[in-house]
């Protein structure tokens, strides 16, 4: 079954989802989901924080570009929601920097960033549960440019993971993100 344009306002409506340019120009636009009419069919992407477009497909039959323009608006909407929510329980948030060591990616270096009474304080793993000051603004700027970054943000569970792996010593590709 193919999904119409009114079947996919009325989602976007009914899940009050934000951040997309629908049938319009998304050049200038920074983060959000664009569908567009083009010459040959449809084509959907992304942007980032620069508006630069991110992931491009193009469709030759609507329905497929709709299906794929909701499912990423649906993602990019759900990221957005856990940021948020991340922020507003001043839970830490991990970064990861992973090498190519033997072939395999895995964990180099864990940093996080907590917020504070005054302001956010950036750190990086040393040892079990010992934190030392990013004085070089490594993860700031990780943050503040993420396309020029080699820093990953990662969820809770995939820190703790690798909070396992500097306790035992051994440090393996990460199975959560």
């Amino acid at each position: 079954m193919s999904r119409t344009r009114e079947e996919t306002l009325a989602t976007i409506q009914a899940e009050n989802l934000s951040g997309y340019r629908w049938f319009e120009d998304a050049t200038n636009d920074a983060d959000v989901v664009a569908i567009q009419r083009t010459e040959n069919g449809w084509v959907v992407f992304a942007t980032d924080e620069r508006a630069t477009p991110q992931g491009r497909r193009e469709f030759t039959e609507e329905g497929p570009a709709l299906e794929d323009f909701l499912s990423r608006l649906r993602s990019a909407n759900s990221v957005a929601a856990w940021q948020e929510k991340s922020r507003r329980e001043n839970a830490p948030r991990y970064f990861v920097r992973e090498l190519r060591i033997d072939g395999r990616l895995v964990p180099a270096r864990l940093f996080r960033r907590r917020e504070t009474d005054h302001g956010p304080v950036d750190e990086f793993l040393v040892d079990v549960e010992n934190w030392a000051p990013d004085t070089r603004g490594v993860l700031d700027r990780g943050i503040r440019f993420p396309l020029d970054s080699d820093l990953d943000e990662i969820s809770d569970a995939a820190a703790r993971e690798v909070f396992a792996m500097v306790a035992r010593r051994e440090y393996i590709p990460l199975t959560r993100r």
